[in-house]
């Protein structure tokens, strides 16, 4: 890891109710084209929280119908390089086969109780920076975050998300690099 790190952080916050929110990391002070001095932004890792207004654990509502049937429930994260196309509908998410993500993961979590309780939770990332040999290099002005949660949380998730950077020049290699990463 370089020596030279730095954290870039963002939030959405997704309210239960399966529609796609969506917030921005202002990369401008960090990424120069310039044609002698060029800098882009290399990602080493994403860290994520999903917690509620609080900070904790967010609460799943009660367990649905009879017999205690357990209810589940689900939040999906996203940090992307460009905006979703116009033709995303409202509770859809960006996906690893679209050339513009960078990251993706989600928590699901399960109450089997008969009250409103934090319940089980589970989280993964699908794909991060971290799980790449040299991380993510960007020379893009903006990053895209996403959050969708569905309607079984009885608050709304605020997903947090920690991006551990550095700078670095713009070399042949890297512009190479970038050229086939991003659009």
């Amino acid at each position: 890891m370089p020596k030279d790190t730095f954290m870039l952080r963002g939030q959405v916050i997704a309210t239960a109710n399966e529609t796609r929110v969506e917030n921005t990391i202002d990369l401008g002070s960090y990424v120069n084209l310039g044609i002698t001095k060029g800098t882009a932004l290399r990602v080493h890792s994403v860290q994520v929280q999903y917690c509620d207004n609080k900070g904790i654990v967010p609460v799943i509502d009660a367990s649905a119908g009879a017999g205690g049937q357990t209810r589940g429930t689900f939040a999906c994260a996203a940090i992307t390089t460009a905006q979703v196309p116009a033709s995303f509908a409202a509770d859809e998410m960006p996906q690893l086969n679209q050339d513009y993500v960078m990251f993706t993961g989600n928590v699901s979590g399960v109450n089997p109780n008969d009250d409103a309780d934090q319940g089980i939770l589970s989280d993964s990332l699908d794909i991060a920076p971290q799980h790449m040999e040299n991380g993510y290099l960007l020379a893009v002005d903006t990053l895209y975050l996403y959050g969708v949660a569905d309607d079984a949380w009885s608050e709304s998730i605020y997903i947090n998300f920690a991006l551990e950077c550095s700078l670095e020049k713009i070399t042949q290699s890297t512009a190479v690099s970038l050229s086939l990463s991003q659009t």
